[in-house]
Formats: C-alpha cells, sequence, structure tokens
C-alpha cells in the first residue's frame, strides 16, 4: 500500500492546503529546525498507526484553539485506489475508508504498515521492555493471522486475574483465569521465538550492507520460568500482595547484544542508529514478505548520527527497498539526489511547498 497524497487539517502547526502530491518511492522534505518536518511524518505515521510517535496526548497533535485534527488521504496498491479519512479529538477518533467506518485501529494497522526511524527511536535499545514488546507485537500482528486473537484472549484474561487481585477476590475465583493465561501464552511465546530468530537473521544481513562489523544476537526472556500455570499458582500469594500478575508474555523483554555485551551500553550512538535501520529494515522486509503488504518507512533527520558514508550506505538500501520513503533533512542537497527520482517539499513554519 502506498500513500499517494495527504491532505492536513488542524494538524498540530501544519497549515492546511492543498492535498500534497508524493512520489510512489522516495520523498525527501526539507526545512529548517521547527518549520513542520517531524509533524508532517507524525501525520503519516498516525494514517497507518492511529496514533502518534511523539505523545500519548492527542491534545498535543491538534492546533491551537482547536478541538480536533483531520487527516484525507488516497492510498493505491495494485488492486485499486483507496480514500481514507480520520478524524481524531481529545475523547474519541472516527476513520473511514472509502466511505465505511473503520472498527478499530486494528483495522487501520493493517491497511497500512508503517515504520519510522527517529531522534527517541534509541529507547527502543536502552528504553524499559514496553517498547520493545510493541514492536515485537506489531511485527507479529502482520506476519501470523492467529497472533492477534491469542494476544487479545491474553489480554482479556489478564485484566480479569488483575482486577481481582487488586479487588481481594478469593484464590478459587483468581486461579480460574490460570489455564487461560497459561495456554495462550504458551502459543504466544512460540510465535515470537519463531519470529525473533527470522528477524535475527535478516538483521545481520542489514547489518553487515550497512557497514556494521559485529554479528547481533537476540536474546530473548518469554517472562516467566518452566510451566506457566504451575507458575502463577505458586506464586499466587506474592501476586496478591502486589495486586498485579507478575508473571507472564506481558512481561516479556528482548534485547540485542554483541558477543556478551548489551549493545545499549557499548555501542555509539551511530552504531545504534545502524543497528536501529537494520532493525526497521528487516522488520518491514518480514511484513513483505509474509503478508505481501509495501510498507511506508520514515525517517526523520536521516543526517543525524551518521557519518557520510553510512547516510548514502542506508540511502541506497533504502531506495533498494520495496518500501516508499519519506525522508527528512535540513538540506535536500545534501542527499545528494537526482530530481527526478523523487519529490521534494520544503517547509517553512508550517507551510508546505511541493518543490519538484
Amino acid at each position: 500500500m502506498r500513500i499517494d497524497s495527504l491532505q492536513t487539517q488542524h494538524f498540530r502547526h501544519l497549515k492546511s492546503a492543498a492535498a500534497l502530491a508524493f512520489h510512489p518511492k522516495l520523498n525527501i522534505i526539507s526545512g529548517k529546525t521547527g518549520s513542520g518536518k517531524t509533524a508532517l511524518l507524525e501525520a503519516l505515521y498516525c494514517l497507518g498507526r492511529g496514533k502518534s510517535f511523539r505523545t500519548a496526548q492527542v491534545r498535543h497533535m491538534i492546533a491551537y484553539q482547536q478541538s480536533y485534527f483531520r487527516l484525507i488521504a488516497e492510498l493505491s496498491d495494485q488492486d485499486g485506489n483507496y480514500f481514507l479519512g480520520m478524524e481524531r479529538r481529545a475523547r474519541g477518533y472516527r476513520v473511514r475508508l472509502d466511505g465505511q467506518t473503520l472498527n478499530g485501529l486494528s483495522a487501520l494497522a493493517a491497511l497500512l504498515p508503517v515504520h519510522i526511524v527517529y531522534a527517541d527511536h534509541f529507547s527502543l535499545l536502552t528504553a524499559a521492555p514496553q517498547e520493545r514488546r510493541r514492536f515485537l507485537d506489531y511485527g507479529l500482528f502482520f506476519d501470523d493471522a492467529a497472533f492477534l486473537p491469542l494476544w487479545q484472549r491474553y489480554q482479556y484474561a489478564l485484566k480479569g486475574r488483575n482486577r481481582a487481585l487488586m479487588e481481594g477476590w478469593q484464590d478459587h475465583y483468581i486461579r480460574s483465569w490460570h489455564p487461560l493465561l497459561a495456554e495462550t501464552a504458551e502459543k504466544i511465546d512460540i510465535l515470537r521465538r519463531d519470529y525473533l530468530k527470522r528477524l535475527e537473521n535478516r538483521l545481520n544481513q542489514y547489518h553487515a550492507h550497512l557497514g556494521g562489523l559485529q554479528t547481533l544476537r537476540i536474546r530473548y526472556d518469554r517472562g516467566w520460568h518452566g510451566d506457566l500455570r504451575q507458575t502463577l499458582d505458586e506464586n499466587l500469594a506474592r501476586d496478591q500482595q502486589i495486586k498485579y500478575t507478575r508473571d507472564g508474555i506481558h512481561r516479556a523483554d528482548w534485547r540485542l547484544f554483541c558477543e556478551d555485551y548489551d549493545i545499549a551500553h557499548t555501542f555509539s550512538r551511530g552504531q545504534q542508529k545502524t543497528v536501529l535501520c537494520a532493525l526497521i529494515l528487516s522488520q518491514a522486509d518480514e511484513i513483505r514478505a509474509r503478508s505481501k503488504k509495501v510498507p511506508v518507512i520514515l525517517v526523520d533527520d536521516i543526517t543525524a548520527e551518521l557519518d557520510i558514508e553510512r547516510q548514502q550506505l542506508l540511502l541506497r538500501f533504502l531506495q533498494a527497498s520495496e518500501a516508499q520513503l519519506f525522508i527528512t533533512a535540513l538540506e535536500a542537497k545534501l542527499l545528494a539526489i537526482s530530481d527526478s527520482d523523487c519529490e521534494q517539499f520544503y517547509l517553512d513554519r508550517g507551510h508546505i511547498q511541493q518543490i519538484s
């Protein structure tokens, strides 16, 4: 799926204008710091994820003194063209595809795979496990149709058990959730392990292509030891004391190691950005291979943290992928790209000018 055009209304400080027409392959967005480049990427990201990569607060995405933002996009794939409309308010949202309401953001995500590399994305390597679980499960959402219903059943059981723990329900009621938790967790764990194994293989290929000299290994912690049902039974008293479920797939984590060292602590920022780009390319490839969907890749400030050689390597491999690309830079000329190979846009204080 490709984004052919986008029109924004009341989205951050972007000025409403005619629909922007995008290149099917490469789009370069330039402008001074604070001009709105990242906001435009944020709007594109929102088309596929229904949320921001910058904030969890919808109100921060809405222009000053407005009550909503609206995005209108034309999409296309090998089967035809589609019109997507999204409106979000501080409370609630509406998404329509060709005039029909989409129920749930999972339907939106299935329509348009979107990935991003941005300044704060280093947290994927360095922050708490929650962000790494989201990255993993986003890939699994496209990888196996069984994943989403399993994940939904697990979340239903987890919420039920946690509510019972919080409200001090009797032991037998709390234990009644254990079979469903264990059954779904074991199946999700198998899917996660298989996915991470394939992701690791692709990651090392891309990492080498982008100039990485080291072999990387993914270390996965599934979130519990032994049999989960038995673990939940044995740790019930502890969970009743802390009032939440401490064992299960919701506690899983994965980290990247070079030899025996966590790259979050040993790699430089430039090396980490190379790994992040390799990760995004690897996941995009997995999605394309398994779901046959062409992803959209957003890169905010491609020149940051990378020397010129690695910038050019990254740009070359991004262009060689089948993804539709949106890349920001302070100056487009720094990327040394022929005008005939892309569309270029210039932003100035929220005003967007198409210059090619």
